[in-house]
């Protein structure tokens, strides 16, 4: 078994027993309950955390990372013909976006704009989340007493009625601020179903090369339609078309030998100084940690880190 198919291999392992397992980030507290919701939401390999380690919780959100978490959460995969114009094709929320139009949960500005890169708010967190669950208003005996638009006002106290938010001193709920990661991951770790582990007889082997195949096609599209777009370092494009050929070329035929195309798409990468950091973090930002050690083993293996 190569050594490909043995790090997905420890994957499956895993993914069965206990389901994904993720690093702890060096700025959250896991005891907290905002620690709990953010390490279930990585768990489930829904956030993703920063090249240095950390989780930035007090951090806010963009409306294009917003519904990208969403999408991961609920698996929505079809996407629909782009309605916005500053949506443009390269970008590397450009097909997120369009998925979640398609499952009906953001509808954009009336002025045709969808703006990505606005942090999302409190209040616009609501309507999103109660367009995908649609739950019902439940009595509750705190009015709100700050700021709510029209708009929102509905959804607002639907979710709050649902415990999905808790009013804060004085029945603030801070509607038009920007959300905090850590309050994005508390809100959305309460839709996550917890199903319990089902063991069933498998072929161990055909799921690997299934499970390799589809994560392998999945890293491709990764780095074609965000990664690589957002380099700005030429060398960078470089490295990551390297990776790349080795990765369709092992799909091609697993047979490939890929380490002496490693070895020489790691000395690339060794030589880039600075660039190295902007190729790591666009790495560490989009793809989930077992994709990535995937990934890395196309261009950083035992076998080089070692001579």
């Amino acid at each position: 078994m190569n050594t490909v198919v043995k790090k997905i291999t420890s994957f499956i392992i895993v993914l069965c027993m206990l389901s994904c397992s993720a690093f702890a980030f060096s700025d959250v507290d896991g005891a907290s309950e905002a620690g709990k919701a953010i390490t279930k939401m990585q768990n489930c390999g829904y956030i993703q955390g920063f090249g240095d380690g950390s989780f930035r919780p007090n951090g806010t959100l963009t409306r294009a990372e917003f519904v990208t978490i969403v999408n991961k959460m609920y698996g929505y995969t079809l996407d629909m013909e782009n309605i916005f114009s500053d949506v443009k094709v390269g970008d590397w929320f450009y097909k997120d976006v369009l998925i979640a139009v398609q499952a009906g949960y953001i509808k954009g500005h009336d002025d045709g704009t969808f703006r990505p890169d606005d942090e999302i708010t409190r209040e616009q967190v609501c309507v999103m989340m109660n367009r995908i669950l649609n739950v019902e208003l439940i009595p509750f005996g705190t009015p709100i007493t700050d700021e709510v638009s029209g708009w929102a006002r509905e959804s607002v106290e639907k979710l709050v009625s649902n415990r999905f938010f808790l009013l804060e001193s004085g029945g603030k709920f801070r509607a038009l601020q920007p959300i905090t990661r850590g309050e994005t991951c508390v809100a959305l770790e309460k839709c996550i179903i917890d199903v319990p582990v089902k063991f069933e007889s498998i072929n161990l082997e055909e799921m690997i090369r299934e499970e390799l195949e589809k994560k392998l096609n999945n890293i491709i599209y990764i780095m074609e339609n965000q990664i690589i777009p957002s380099y700005t370092y030429e060398v960078n494009n470089e490295i990551a078309g390297m990776i790349l050929n080795s990765i369709k070329k092992y799909l091609n035929n697993p047979e490939y030998d890929y380490i002496p195309d490693a070895q020489a798409t790691y000395e690339v990468y060794r030589k880039s100084g600075k660039a190295s950091r902007e190729f790591k973090d666009l790495i560490y930002k989009n793809m989930n940690i077992d994709e990535i050690v995937i990934l890395f083993d196309f261009f950083y293996t035992p076998e080089i880190d070692g001579k």
